[in-house]
């Protein structure tokens, strides 16, 4: 537990970008991490990297805690008041480019991880 994932943005334009990662505990912010990724360009295509981000100490505090609960019904109680958003923007536009809202839960049986994706889209004017 000492790296974010990795992620690979990619983009027809040259732009640097800044993602921001926050973590929000009982819907209020604790903490922001804030990166500046420049591009690679490879095959006529711009490439962003977000590779081995160091979590900060919150994170790395928060994971031990949560860890060491002995119940894991009592993991997805404290789970229930915990997000993480990041938002990736055009630093120079500061346009939102994309934007990911993470939730957990611990998985109660053995069949494994779960998750669900979903697309939010901003409505015409």
């Amino acid at each position: 537990f000492n790296t974010t994932p990795h992620y690979r943005y990619e983009s027809s334009e040259n732009v640097t970008i800044s993602c921001s990662t926050k973590v929000c505990s009982f819907g209020k912010q604790v903490v922001e991490k804030v990166e500046t990724e420049y591009p690679r360009f490879d095959n006529g295509r711009f490439i962003y990297r977000i590779n081995r981000s160091t979590m900060c100490d919150y994170m790395v505090s928060f994971i031990h805690r949560l860890k060491h609960l002995p119940e894991k019904y009592m993991m997805n109680s404290v789970l229930e008041n915990f997000t993480i958003l990041q938002v990736v923007t055009n630093r120079e536009t500061q346009e939102t480019l994309l934007c990911f809202a993470f939730v957990f839960e611990v998985c109660m049986d053995s069949s494994g991880p779960k998750h669900r994706v979903y697309r939010l889209i901003k409505e015409a004017a």
